[in-house]
C-alpha cells in the first residue's frame, strides 16, 4: 500500500505563473554546450509511504526544450532530506513517450541525477517558496522547514516531558 500526502507549494509566486529560465551547460557525456529552456511547475514538499519506508523531500515537476524545434520533455524529480542533489523520477515527451518512470523518492535500480545547472534552477525555485526549505544548498544535505503540525507537535510534546519533571520533582 502507498499513501502520498503533498502540501502543494508552486515555485512562482502566482500559481499560474511557471518559472522560465534559458540554461547552458556543458552535457556530461558529450562534452557538448547545450542551452535549454527550463520551465519549472511546481516545487513542493512531499511524502510518501512504501514499501521501503517512508520518504520525505522536494518534488518538482518541470519541462526542458533544447531548442524551437526539438520536442519538449517533462521530468518529475525529487530530493530527499538529507539527500545533496535532484534525482529525475520520471521523464515524458508530449504525446505520451515514457522515457523513464519511477515513483516518488525511488533511488533503486541507478538513481539519474538530473544535470547540475538544472538542478540549481529547482533549488532557487525551493528558496522562493517561503517557509519550505532551511538549506538546499546543492551538495548539502537537504533541509526542509518545519510545519506548522511539526512544531505544534514539538511543542507539547516538551510541554509534556517539562510537566513530567516537575510532577516527578
Amino acid at each position: 500500500m502507498t499513501v502520498k500526502t503533498r502540501s502543494s507549494r508552486p515555485a512562482p509566486t502566482k500559481a499560474s505563473e511557471p518559472v522560465v529560465t534559458d540554461v547552458a551547460t556543458r552535457h556530461p557525456q558529450s562534452g557538448l554546450l547545450i542551452s535549454y529552456r527550463v520551465t519549472v511547475d511546481t516545487v513542493e514538499r512531499a511524502e510518501m509511504i512504501g514499501e521501503t519506508g517512508v520518504s520525505v523531500g522536494l518534488a518538482a515537476r518541470l519541462t526542458i526544450q533544447a531548442g524551437p524545434r526539438q520536442r519538449p520533455v517533462t521530468i518529475m524529480a525529487s530530493r530527499l532530506v538529507g539527500e545533496g542533489g535532484w534525482h529525475i523520477d520520471a521523464m515524458t515527451e508530449r504525446g505520451g513517450h515514457v522515457h523513464l518512470s519511477r515513483g516518488f523518492g525511488n533511488r533503486r535500480g541507478g538513481a539519474r541525477r538530473l544535470l547540475p545547472d538544472i538542478a540549481d534552477v529547482l533549488t532557487l525555485c525551493a528558496y522562493d517558496v517561503r517557509g519550505l526549505v532551511e538549506d538546499a544548498e546543492p551538495g548539502r544535505p537537504l533541509k526542509l522547514s518545519q510545519t506548522q503540525a511539526e512544531r505544534k507537535a514539538k511543542a507539547a510534546a516538551k510541554a509534556e516531558r517539562k510537566a513530567k519533571a516537575t510532577a516527578g520533582a
